[in-house]
């Protein structure tokens, strides 16, 4: 079975990562925290859920894992979060979930591809007027480690549509919708909540992402 677009994708950013010293110490760091659990299970999830465990994920899903959590950290990635109230059913239940999806909260609307098949992705969430999203500031609160506590600053994202993840999903595959797409958004299991993510630099002016006026935000990120 031949690699997919997003599985080469991550094989190509993990030839990145050990082309570049600096780079190449952030990936064993992360991979040595995917092999200890210490990060997050939530967060973890946002990003890629598989069947395996992470401590067991191949160097190319743990390279696309780590260039989306340091854009994250670094305010290269921007979040919000997104109340559904229930967390996803089995993939099989397209009804049960598109069920579930209906009860996000205004300007959002989640459609879940009934079908899916062999579909970019499960299906698209869209806002119909512009939102707040967060991004860190990479200023780090009482101290903390950037990748654990930072100050966060609030963006307007204008009305739009993105790809949806439900589920199981590699980190290959986050990471390829916010390098293609320059955004998606992740309903992972166990979770209540929708995980919008933006990369800023990518979604560029097709989004219009803006900062907005006013004190940024001491929010935890871990």
């Amino acid at each position: 079975m031949g690699r997919t677009i997003h599985e080469a994708a991550a094989e190509d950013e993990l030839a990145a990562m050990l082309d570049s010293p600096r780079r190449a110490v952030e990936l064993n760091r992360m991979a040595d925290r995917l092999q200890a659990g210490t990060c997050p299970d939530w967060f973890t999830a946002m990003i890629g859920q598989t069947r395996e465990r992470a401590a067991y994920w191949p160097l190319p899903q743990v390279a696309a894992f780590t260039s989306v959590m340091t854009r994250l950290a670094f305010g290269k990635v921007a979040r919000r979060r997104i109340p559904v109230g229930a967390t996803p059913g089995p993939d099989a239940d397209r009804e049960g979930n598109a069920d579930r999806l209906s009860r996000v909260p205004a300007p959002f609307v989640a459609h879940l591809d009934m079908r899916q098949n062999g579909a970019d992705s499960d299906g698209v969430l869209e806002w119909t007027e512009p939102v707040t999203i967060w991004r860190s500031t990479a200023v780090p609160v009482r101290k903390a480690h950037v990748l654990h506590s930072a100050i966060q600053a609030p963006f307007q994202v204008r009305a739009g549509a993105v790809p949806l993840e439900v589920g199981y999903t590699k980190p290959s595959r986050t990471f390829a919708h916010l390098l293609m797409d320059g955004a998606v958004a992740r309903w992972a299991y166990g979770d209540e909540e929708i995980h919008l993510l933006v990369d800023l630099e990518r979604a560029g002016s097709r989004m219009g992402t803006r900062p907005l006026p006013g004190d940024v935000h001491d929010i935890r990120v871990l």
